[in-house]
């Protein structure tokens, strides 16, 4: 709470009017200490009930203050004066405007503490609400991809390319689809493990015996989905080699994993 949350709290109304529990008591004299405007605040307040007070104090008149006075005197030292206590009516105002200040401030705490729960439950429930349109623009942003994905798998113009693995990927296979219309490329990594630590795979297609950068298979990120890779116009094959990772402008020939005929 900072001060100008203090302040608002009527927090300090019920502390000068001695209402304010052992915890809120020391809070607010530890601010009082290091904010000087809740310590302007609180002498404003004390002030002002000082202030009431003398204004509602009445002088009793002469002839009962000489009663007083003489009781006193033939009192004696040991003995006890029975006092009958009378409630004059400005002692009941002054006693109602005290009363009606706590009450004022205590009501002013709650709604204040009732003002910040229910602040926080908004904050929460903005918070899940932004969450949650997030996940819903996650899930139509990957239902499109997937249509997309699929559209190509299912077009009959697609050609659909079995790699098979080579070398220390002996026994691995992956699948490529290509639609040599609109050039697109997806892979199916298939069976294909995680490459080794600092590793990553590399696509490439060979066209006329030379090999084009077809990009990088992200199999640690996705390891069973289709992979959209860079469109290829025209490929008689395509193959598969582990490079480091970030990938390599030319194939490591005697790193290729997977090769496939067209």
């Amino acid at each position: 709470m900072n001060a100008e949350d203090l302040i608002r709290s009527g927090l300090l109304e019920g502390y000068a009017l001695g209402h304010a529990s052992e915890e809120e008591a020391a809070f607010v004299e530890r601010m009082a200490t290091i904010e000087p405007s809740v310590r302007e605040e609180l002498d404003r307040i004390q002030a002002a009930l000082e202030a009431q007070a003398l204004a509602t104090a009445v002088d009793p008149p002469a002839h009962v203050r000489a009663k007083v006075l003489a009781r006193i005197a033939e009192t004696p030292v040991n003995g006890t004066i029975p006092i009958r206590r009378r409630t004059s009516g400005a002692v009941v105002l002054a006693a109602a405007s005290v009363v009606g200040l706590l009450i004022s401030g205590a009501l002013n705490y709650v709604q204040f503490k009732e003002l910040r729960e229910v602040r926080s439950e908004l904050a929460r429930a903005e918070s899940e609400r932004s969450i949650l349109a997030q996940e819903v623009v996650d899930h139509r942003t990957n239902l499109v991809r997937a249509q997309d994905e699929l559209a190509v798998v299912l077009d009959p113009g697609t050609r659909t390319v079995e790699l098979s693995g080579m070398g220390p990927a002996e026994g691995a296979r992956a699948r490529v689809f290509w639609d040599p219309v609109d050039h697109k490329v997806l892979l199916d990594p298939m069976t294909l493990s995680p490459p080794p630590e600092g590793m990553q795979y590399q696509l490439w297609a060979l066209v006329d015996g030379e090999p084009v950068d077809a990009g990088l298979i992200a199999v640690q990120e996705d390891p069973t989905g289709l992979h959209v890779m860079r469109n290829v116009p025209v490929a008689q094959a395509f193959a598969v080699t582990i490079e480091k990772r970030g990938g390599s402008p030319t194939p490591t020939l005697e790193a290729m994993v997977l090769l496939g005929q067209v």
